[in-house]
């Protein structure tokens, strides 16, 4: 049976959260098991207050969920790193790691396509929007700015990748303990792409397959203008570092 951990940063978002992992440990694959990681930032909206009731109530989730709560806020990408080097500590093992959103804008159900991914050989695995995956809800803005960072991030690093900036992942075992040997230099979804460049480096296999991508079913975007500029900014010093060598 192969243990599976699934990260889950969780910003603001206790209407989701318990939907959302109920959803993903429900998950039947063939030889595997889902586990759960929840790292959450302190949210203000009572998440932690509704985890630590569900974790309480569940046997399942006593047995099968880890809630970690972090005093402050360190951006997705840190919240996701520190999900995956917890796993790395766990008894028994994991053999392969997800990092997912928790509003359901990545749908659990292809979860098994992209450990299956994994299982033929593949040491990274991205749920992909582009070229051939769908986006719903996403107003014209936001469609514009992905794909320009898109094309931006695969002009600066490589076309072997067509979605830099979808956080929905899957790793061995192998390459979270690689990912986690170097030091984070961005912080929220910039960070997507710091990791790929690093993992194109180290010659990894990387397979991506296209999912439906439906933007916040529930919640609130936490994505602002500061945060795009910011990105656009990290993409371009992540594409120097790359052609130079210096991760």
């Amino acid at each position: 049976m192969q243990r599976v951990l699934i990260v889950l940063p969780s910003y603001n978002e206790s209407k989701n959260i318990v939907a959302m992992v109920n959803a993903l440990l429900d998950l039947k694959g063939d030889q595997i098991e889902t586990y759960v990681c929840i790292v959450d930032d302190n949210s203000p909206d009572g998440t932690p207050d509704v985890l630590a009731n569900e974790k309480k109530a569940d046997p399942v989730w006593q047995e099968r969920v880890t809630v970690h709560i972090r005093d402050k806020k360190d951006g997705r990408g840190g919240a996701v790193r520190h999900g995956l080097e917890e796993g790395l500590q766990t008894q028994p093992s994991f053999e392969f790691f997800v990092e997912m959103d928790c509003d359901f804008s990545h749908p659990p159900p292809a979860v098994l396509k992209g450990v299956a991914l994994l299982n033929q050989g593949n040491d990274v695995v991205l749920g992909s929007r582009y070229p051939d995956g769908t986006i719903e809800g996403w107003p014209l803005q936001r469609r514009v700015f992905s794909f320009f960072a898109n094309q931006l991030a695969r002009a600066l690093l490589s076309h072997q990748v067509n979605d830099y900036t979808n956080g929905f992942r899957f790793y061995t075992r192998k390459m979270v303990e690689l990912l986690v040997q170097y030091e984070q230099r961005n912080k929220g979804y910039i960070y997507l792409s710091e990791t790929l460049s690093l993992f194109l480096t180290h010659k990894a296999s990387i397979a991506e397959f296209p999912i439906h991508f439906k933007n916040r079913e529930r919640g609130v975007s936490n994505t602002s203008v500061s945060e795009v500029t910011s990105a656009l900014k990290g993409i371009v010093d992540i594409g120097v570092r790359y052609r130079r060598g210096r991760l």
